[in-house]
């Protein structure tokens, strides 16, 4: 599986969103700004973000975008599966296709059905909290609470 920009792009949007998670609103133009995506892109994955319920709009002058859970609620796979559709290598290992004349015979079905689970598994295993996590430690910014 190759990531599209859209994946890439969509990823680091909603990353951007997550950061203000329980402040206002993230506007769309300031988005553009810090990640450099281009603004008509970015519209188009917004309205993916927002189709999968993992982001909601706010209008008006203090409007913007908001995640609609927390950010450890959110799994990467989440956001790569709304906006890439399926991680699934091959067709035959997500409709587990009886009509592809090798069924039951296929040698390499159980390795890209492997892939997938390990695909599905890692992309599982971080949160858009582990994310910023590991982005304040790559700035050297460590929250010490007491």
């Amino acid at each position: 599986m190759r990531l599209s920009t859209k994946g890439r792009y969509g990823t680091r949007a909603i990353l951007e969103i997550a950061k203000h998670y329980g402040e206002k609103p993230i506007k769309r133009k300031e988005i553009v700004l810090i990640q450099k995506i281009p603004d008509s892109y970015l519209e188009n994955i917004l309205i993916t973000l927002k189709a999968a319920g993992l982001i909601l709009t706010i209008r008006g002058a203090h409007g913007g975008y908001q995640l609609t859970r927390e950010p450890s609620s959110i799994t990467v796979l989440q956001v790569v599966e709304a906006l890439e559709g399926t991680i699934v290598p091959v067709h035959c290992i997500e409709t587990q296709d009886s009509n592809c004349s090798r069924s039951g015979v296929c040698t390499t079905q159980p390795i890209w059905h492997e892939l997938y689970q390990a695909m599905r598994e890692v992309l599982n295993k971080y949160t858009l909290e582990d994310l910023l996590t590991k982005e304040k430690e790559a700035e050297g910014i460590v929250d010490y609470v007491i």
